[in-house]
């Protein structure tokens, strides 16, 4: 029995909570996962986990061996990652999620720049409006917007950005530009829906102290950033996208923005990764090259 791999697959089924999660996360079978478990327990002599048709439980002695065995495998990791740093050859795969639109607008299109950096290192990209389970799916790391509502991750941020209210030129000649935010009601807007919402999101704006949130109606409403700037560029109504969304577009002056002088709130970014795990070489590269990416962003950079 590959004792290391034993005790990865048993720590990835705790933190999983499912055998087939586990595996998926390993990308090995899931009866290879059943087999390592069970092979430790009989070579330990001691049941770890509680296992039902419906569940996985850890033992309280299994509860103990997998707070020693995180450790362990973390000093492994961290040996590893110190030679291989010393090399300057990071290499394996990182997987990363974060939301569609910080995914097409400015990770993908650095990507380059971070390959010919570390050859060695594959990226598994996931982006969507889901948030993955980060310990629970096997994901390194996660680019994330908004305030952090995991209470147990390490939350680094990297950037902040706020909203800007834009419309094209011709559909500013069509209907005119509004000098107030509540001159958005006179006007057709575009509505976004967030993952967590069941209803368009109010246009947010904020004096410093409070903020004012304008309802508006909407003939059209989507949930994706990607497809609410592409509405926008389409002339289909006024829209209030993230900085670093719309940023491209202003300049090349195809959106103008609108309502200068109301700012909107500040949402800040973070990388989060689980804090019971050192950073292997390769995902310390990424989040140190992600860092940079930002930093150079006017639309992102840390103010």
């Amino acid at each position: 029995m590959d004792r290391i791999a034993a005790m990865n697959a048993f720590v990835r089924v705790v933190e999983a909570g499912s055998f087939t999660k586990a595996a998926d996360t390993l990308d090995v079978p899931n009866a290879t996962v059943t087999r390592l478990i069970q092979g430790l327990e009989e070579d330990l002599k001691v049941r770890l986990l509680h296992r039902t048709t419906r569940s996985v439980t850890v033992t309280p002695e299994g509860a103990i061996y997998y707070e020693r065995v995180v450790r362990l495998l973390a000093d492994l990791t961290d040996i590893e990652s110190s030679a291989r740093l010393s090399q300057g050859k990071p290499s394996g795969k990182v997987r990363v999620e974060t939301a569609a639109a910080i995914g097409a607008m400015v990770i993908v299109p650095a990507m380059a720049d971070f390959q010919r950096q570390y050859p060695d290192v594959e990226v598994e990209l996931g982006v969507g409006n889901r948030r993955a389970d980060v310990v629970a799916e096997g994901v390194d790391c996660a680019i994330r917007a908004g305030e952090v509502s995991e209470q147990l991750m390490v939350a680094r941020r990297i950037g902040i950005f706020r909203f800007v209210t834009c419309a094209t030129p011709a559909f500013l000649e069509l209907h005119g530009a509004p000098t107030t935010p509540d001159g958005l009601r006179e006007r057709p807007a575009v509505g976004m829906m967030s993952a967590r919402s069941i209803r368009a999101l109010a246009f947010r704006f904020s004096d410093g102290d409070s903020a004012t949130d304008v309802v508006l109606d909407h003939k059209l409403v989507v949930n994706d950033t990607n497809s609410y700037v592409a509405a926008g560029l389409a002339s289909l109504g006024i829209i209030q996208a993230p900085s670093y969304a719309v940023g491209p577009a202003i300049k090349a002056g195809q959106l103008v923005p609108l309502l200068e002088d109301w700012r909107t709130p500040a949402i800040p970014v973070h990388v989060l990764y689980a804090p019971n795990r050192y950073l292997s070489a390769k995902v310390r590269v990424f989040i140190d090259w992600t860092v940079a990416l930002f930093e150079r962003n006017d639309d992102l950079r840390l103010r």
